[in-house]
C-alpha cells in the first residue's frame, strides 16, 4: 500500500475512532468543544472534515473524550501527507535555495516555539520549567468591545451599551488581518503567540484562521529588540532574535515575503517597551504597516501599557483575554499533567501524575481561596508546578503560596526574563511587598475587596518619603504603573461587560504583615474571615507515589 493510500486510511481511522468516542460519551459538538478548550469549527473539522488535525486538537480532543492520547496521535502522525517534493531550482538556482530556507525556517520556528515555560519558580528540578507546547496549549476565551476598551484599557466596564462578543481565540482572531490582544501578567499572550508561530509554521491552522494559511510568521519579542538601539528591518529579524543561520537567508527574502502579503508579523509585549520608547515603537509599526500592508499583524500588551484605540488608525481590531473559567482551568490542570508526563516519565510517574492531576482538580473546586487564584495560565502553572514538587501538598496556608507567586510576579520574573524596568522604575522586591502592604492594610482596615487608583496613588505616594531611592525615579502614580504592568491577574476584576467604573482591583491577598502585627487596629468584622491563613489539609499524596 502506497504512503498516500496508508495515509488515507490512518485519518479515516482517527475520524472514525473520535466520532465512536463522542457517541459513546453522548456529548454534543458544542459540549465537546468547551471541554476540549477548542472552537467548534475546529472539532467539526477534526471529526468529519478532510484536513488533519494538529497535534494539539488531537490531545485536546483525547483528553475531554477520556481516551488515550498516544494511539490517537499515532494516527495522526500516520495519516500527515509526506512533504512535497521541491520544485526544480531556476537557472540560477535561486528559487530552489529560497525554497530550501523557507522549508527550514518553518522546521526551526516550530521547534523553537514548540515548548511553553514558566519562568520563576523554586524547583528542585529545573527542567520541570518546560513542556510541549501541542500538548498544554488551551484556547482562552477573549472579548471584542465593539466601541472599545475602558479608559486606559483596564480591566472593568462602561455603561454605555456597547456590544460585547466573548469567543475562543481562534474565533476572536477569524478574519483578523491586524489584532492588538490586551490581557494581564500571565493571561497567556506570549503563549497564543507562540501557538500562532507553530500553527503556521507547521501550517496547521484551524479553518477559522485560513486568512492566515502559508503564511510565514516572525515572532519579534519587543523585550529583546528595543536594546538594540533602533528596532529591525526585516532583514534583520533572524538576528535580532538570535537565529543562529540569519546568515543563510537569501538576500531580500524576508522583504519579499512581506511585500508578497505572505508574512505573519507576531509583535508580542508593547508593555515591555520603556514608556519613552513607546511612541517610537508605534511610529515603527506604523512604517512597516505603510510597506508592507499586505502582512499580517498580531500584537501583545498588557492592558495599561497603552491607551484604547492606539493603533485603530492602522486598521486593529483590539482582543482582551478574559479571566479562566472554572472550566478552562479544569482543562489547564488536565493538560499541564500530560504534558507533563509526557516528557520521558515511567510508568509509575505516569500514573502519579494523573493521581496527582487528579487530586489537584477536586482541591480546586473544594477551596474557594484556590479557585480564585487561578484564573490565569501562569497561576494555574504555578499551583500544578508547586503541587507537583511538594508531592500533591500544597502550602498548608495562602501566605507560602502567595509569597511564591509574588516573588516571581514582582521581582524574579523580570529578572530571569532580563526585562530592565520598562516603566523607567527599578524596584527590589521588599521594595514592592512593602508598599503592596500598604494597600492590603487598606484594604483591610476598611472591610474593601478594591480601591480606586485616586486613593492608590495617596496610599503610595504616603510610603514614599521611607524610600529615597524610589522617590528619585518616579512618582506614587509611577509606582502605581510599575506594579499594575506586573499584575498577574486580579480573579475578581469585573468582566468586560460590566458597567463597574475602572479601578485597582486587587487578587485574594494575604493579610497584611503590617495589620497582623497591629491586629487591634485592624479589626473590622467583616475583614475577621479574610485573615485567617490555613487551607483545608489538601488531599495526600496517592501510596507508593514515586519520589519527584
Amino acid at each position: 500500500m502506497g504512503a498516500s493510500e496508508d495515509g488515507a486510511d490512518a485519518l479515516t481511522d482517527l475520524k472514525g475512532r473520535l466520532r465512536n468516542l463522542r457517541a459513546r460519551r453522548r456529548l454534543s459538538m458544542i459540549t465537546l468543544s468547551r471541554r476540549a478548550g477548542l472552537g467548534r469549527t475546529t472539532v467539526s473539522q477534526a471529526l468529519n472534515g478532510t484536513g488533519v488535525p494538529s497535534d494539539a486538537t488531537v490531545a485536546a480532543l483525547a483528553a475531554a473524550l477520556g481516551a488515550d492520547p498516544e494511539e490517537l496521535l499515532r494516527l495522526r502522525d500516520r495519516a500527515v501527507p509526506p512533504p512535497a517534493p521541491p520544485e526544480a531550482p531556476a537557472a540560477d538556482g535561486s528559487l530552489g535555495a529560497e525554497e530550501r530556507f523557507e522549508a527550514w525556517y518553518r522546521s526551526y520556528v516550530a521547534h523553537r516555539y514548540g515548548q511553553l515555560s514558566v519562568i520563576g519558580l523554586d524547583l528542585a528540578r529545573p527542567e520541570r520549567n518546560r513542556w510541549p507546547l501541542d500538548a498544554a496549549y488551551l484556547s482562552l476565551e477573549f472579548a471584542t468591545l465593539t466601541h472599545g476598551l475602558p479608559p486606559g484599557g483596564l480591566a472593568g466596564g462602561r455603561g454605555d451599551g456597547a456590544a460585547v462578543s466573548v469567543e475562543r481565540a481562534e474565533q476572536a482572531l477569524a478574519g483578523r488581518p491586524r489584532t492588538l490582544v490586551r490581557g494581564l501578567a500571565g493571561s497567556g499572550k506570549t503563549t497564543l503567540v507562540q501557538w500562532l508561530a507553530v500553527a503556521t509554521a507547521r501550517r496547521e491552522l484551524p479553518a477559522e484562521l485560513a486568512h492566515l494559511a502559508d503564511r510565514l510568521p516572525f515572532v519579534l519579542p519587543l523585550r529583546t529588540l528595543v536594546r538594540r538601539g533602533e528596532l529591525p528591518a526585516p532583514h534583520e529579524y533572524l538576528a535580532a532574535t538570535g537565529c543562529p543561520r540569519e546568515g543563510a537567508q537569501p538576500p531580500g527574502w524576508a522583504d519579499r515575503v512581506l511585500l508578497d502579503g505572505r508574512g505573519l508579523l507576531l509583535v508580542d509585549g508593547l508593555d515591555e517597551v520603556p514608556r519613552a520608547q513607546r511612541a517610537r515603537t508605534r511610529q515603527w509599526l506604523h512604517d512597516l504597516l505603510a510597506a508592507y500592508p499586505r502582512a499580517a499583524y498580531v500584537v501583545t500588551t498588557r492592558p495599561s501599557a497603552v491607551p484604547e484605540g492606539w493603533l485603530a488608525d492602522g486598521g486593529f481590531a483590539e482582543l482582551t483575554v478574559r479571566p479562566m473559567s472554572a472550566r478552562d482551568v479544569a482543562v489547564f490542570l488536565t493538560r499541564w499533567h500530560d504534558a507533563a508526563a509526557a516528557d520521558g516519565a515511567s510508568p509509575q510517574e505516569r500514573a502519579h501524575l494523573a493521581a496527582l492531576g487528579e487530586s489537584l482538580k477536586d482541591t480546586v473546586r473544594s477551596q474557594r481561596e484556590l479557585s480564585r487564584l487561578t484564573t490565569t495560565p501562569l497561576l494555574c502553572a504555578l499551583v500544578c508546578a508547586l503541587h507537583r514538587d511538594r508531592r500533591g501538598r500544597l502550602p498548608h496556608g495562602r501566605m507560602e503560596l502567595y509569597d511564591a507567586a509574588l516573588s516571581m510576579l514582582l521581582h524574579r520574573r523580570d529578572r530571569e526574563r532580563d526585562i530592565d524596568a520598562p516603566e523607567g522604575l527599578c524596584l527590589t522586591e521588599h521594595q514592592s511587598v512593602q508598599i503592596l502592604q500598604r494597600l492590603a492594610y487598606w484594604l483591610i482596615r476598611n472591610g474593601q475587596d478594591e480601591l480606586d487608583q485616586d486613593t492608590a496613588v495617596d496610599l503610595i505616594g504616603d510610603a514614599l518619603p521611607a524610600m529615597p531611592h524610589v522617590g528619585r525615579q518616579t512618582d506614587a502614580r509611577g509606582v502605581l504603573t510599575h506594579l499594575l504592568a506586573r499584575s498577574a491577574g486580579p480573579p475578581r476584576t469585573p468582566s468586560i461587560s460590566s458597567t463597574a467604573p475602572s479601578r485597582t482591583t486587587s487578587a485574594p491577598r494575604p493579610p497584611s504583615r503590617r495589620a497582623t502585627s497591629r491586629s487591634s487596629s485592624a479589626t473590622p468584622t467583616t475583614t475577621a474571615g479574610r485573615t485567617s491563613s490555613a487551607w483545608p489539609s489538601p488531599t495526600p499524596a496517592p501510596p507508593n507515589a514515586p519520589a519527584s
